[in-house]
């Protein structure tokens, strides 16, 4: 009973904003050379918001001094690619692998105060880049190198990892 007088009481966590806001100059490159990259950008936020099924941020007058807000943001997304830029009698190969980078903010509702932020990135190992890249699909380019199911998993990695050290906070 004693013990009751000091324990703080648990904040609740509300979701306060989700964004893809992918503009790195390799994005930009991507874009040049992909169809679907505003799909993919559309499909991962709607993945984003099934992830992060928080309630929304209630009324000032509803809150209590406790009460946390949380944002999320891609800030890089890549779907992975590779090709040949050729000139002349040679030719240079390009690549990179598919990478998904999440920034995210923990504030108190009332003070607007940042209370922390968290960086976390996801992207595919080199060994299962080049697995995929001279696999049958890769190879004859039947399709984007990485699907929609391939980003989906690196996002939910990603927000797992983030998820964890958030949780280790509050």
């Amino acid at each position: 009973m004693l013990f009751d007088w000091f324990k703080s009481e648990k904040p609740n966590v509300y979701l306060g904003s989700l964004a893809v806001v992918s503009e790195s100059k390799l994005s930009n490159i991507e874009h040049l050379f992909t169809f679907n990259h505003d799909y993919l950008h559309d499909h991962i936020r709607e993945k984003l918001e099934e992830i992060f099924t928080l309630d929304s941020i209630p009324d000032t007058e509803h809150q209590r001094k406790s009460d946390i807000g949380l944002d999320v943001v891609i800030v890089t997304l890549r779907g992975g690619e590779a090709f040949a830029v050729n000139w002349g009698t040679g030719a240079l190969p390009l690549f990179w692998r598919p990478k998904i980078k999440l920034v995210s903010r923990l504030y108190n509702l009332q003070s607007k105060r940042t209370i922390r932020t968290f960086k976390v990135s996801q992207s595919v190992s080199w060994k299962e880049f080049f697995l995929k890249l001279f696999s049958f699909r890769g190879i004859f380019r039947l399709g984007s190198l990485y699907g929609y199911k391939d980003m989906e998993l690196l996002l939910y990695q990603a927000c797992l990892e983030l998820i964890d050290k958030m949780r280790k906070v509050v």
